[in-house]
């Protein structure tokens, strides 16, 4: 008996047992994560099986859901599609932007994908836009690729390619196509063994609704409208289910973070947060699910409030950048939320909404206290004030999901303190606006 390679045996095979051990306790995964944003168009709150829509089929979205992260409380960056974008791109309100309605962010501006390629990863942008077509294209704005198409699409849309004139053609299931040209960019990445930022904006469940047959025919028994909204977000639905198994048929889904989100809030009474809330309105409630199985092993159902505007930075912490020069964040890392060591937030969310016209030239001539809608979250109350501050209304959020009860005059000191934090943020909102974020770059 060589009692020395007997020894060498059992000590091989108890580090083997430690390592397993370690591995299955969550230790950290090999290399930075890749990230997946997928993003729906005028998508609300309501519309999938997991949040109790008593049409919409959506079984990928519904086990993400029950598998990852459950954002309950998940809040878009603005009223409309161009803002929230913005938001969660950057981690600003669009207002700091300009961008209080449809409309071009500045060139100025630090994307997520201009950040991640300061350590290396590639990056590229599938679908809708809506940021700008010349300066702040998505090629101008930190994508390596992009097949893209500025605002929304429906079936047999062709999408611009970079900033050339070519165009590719979509077919079938817009949602499904454009899935299928993101598939094939992180084939590339995996085999090039490049960690990567893909964004895939659908153009569903946006008007006039066209669904593709195979999925319109899931709600035959609805009406005919109902169909083809129905259908579009199974197809949207399918696609993620495409994405998913693409990303575990190439090895690399343990360590790929999928964040979806809507861009703003639903559209249909059906759709609506549970406070009746939807698209153009602020401080609402919208679908937003993420996993990432590295990391989050067990399922997390979160009621802690977060929103667009928290994307960049959570996505930032947990790659480790810091940019220099990095603007105003209205944001906060969600890594602690993941992690399970923070439950409360601690940083106020604020939202303003300017309804006067004359566009860009008269938002800038606007007073943003005197002539804007507010709202401030800050930890379990929601303040929403209307233009001059009139129409105060307080809600707890957790207990009165349905804002049914104002608590602005039993909780007087509450009111007075969350509106001054309101004034001083949206005063600081007009002082990006005006350009002080980037005086240091003339």
């Amino acid at each position: 008996m060589n009692l020395r390679g007997t020894i060498n045996d059992w000590l091989c095979t108890v580090t083997a047992i430690l390592a397993c051990l370690a591995a299955s306790a969550g230790a950290e995964p090999a290399g930075k994560p890749n990230v997946v944003f997928v993003v729906a168009d005028d998508m609300g709150w309501r519309d999938t099986g997991y949040q109790g829509s008593p049409h919409a089929k959506t079984p990928h979205l519904d086990d993400m859901a029950g598998k990852g992260v459950r954002f309950e409380y998940f809040y878009p960056g603005q009223q409309m599609c161009s803002p929230g974008r913005f938001a969660l791109l950057t981690g600003r309100n669009p207002c700091r932007t300009g961008l209080h309605a449809l409309g071009a962010m500045r060139p100025q501006e630090i994307t997520l994908a201009k950040a991640l390629k300061t350590i290396g990863y590639k990056t590229a942008h599938f679908g809708k836009w809506h940021l700008g077509s010349v300066q702040t294209s998505p090629a101008k704005m930190g994508f390596d690729e992009a097949i893209w198409k500025l605002n929304y699409y429906d079936l047999g849309a062709s999408l611009q390619k970079g900033d050339s004139k070519e165009m590719v053609k979509l077919e079938g299931d817009t949602s499904v196509a454009v899935m299928k040209l993101a598939q094939e960019y992180i084939r590339k990445q995996v085999e090039a063994k490049q960690p990567f930022f893909v964004q895939v904006c659908f153009g569903s469940p946006h008007a006039p609704h066209m669904a593709a047959d195979e999925f319109k025919a899931i709600y035959k028994d609805l009406p005919a409208k109902q169909q083809d909204f129905y259908g579009e977000i199974s197809g949207l639905d399918a696609a993620v289910g495409n994405l998913r198994a693409e990303l575990k048929k190439l090895g690399v889904d343990d360590n790929t973070i999928v964040w979806f989100v809507s861009d703003n809030g639903g559209i249909t009474p059906q759709s609506q947060d549970p406070a009746g809330k939807g698209k153009m309105n602020v401080g609402v409630r919208t679908v937003s699910t993420m996993e990432w199985p590295a990391r989050i092993k067990a399922p997390l159902r979160t009621s802690y409030p977060c929103g667009h505007i928290d994307m960049y930075p959570t996505i930032l912490d947990i790659v480790g950048v810091t940019m220099p020069n990095q603007p105003v964040l209205d944001g906060t890392s969600l890594l602690p939320v993941l992690e399970g060591k923070s439950k409360e937030r601690t940083k106020p969310m604020g939202f303003m909404f300017w309804r006067g016209g004359g566009k860009n030239n008269g938002f800038a001539k606007a007073d943003f206290i005197k002539d804007t809608e507010g709202v401030w979250i800050d930890g379990k109350l929601r303040l929403s004030v209307g233009p001059d501050g009139k129409d105060a209304r307080l809600h707890d959020i957790f207990a009165d999901e349905k804002h049914a009860t104002n608590l602005a005059d039993k909780m007087p000191k509450d009111v007075t303190r969350m509106r001054k934090a309101l004034d001083e943020w949206r005063m600081s909102v007009r002082a990006s606006f005006d350009g002080k974020d980037f005086e240091r770059e003339k």
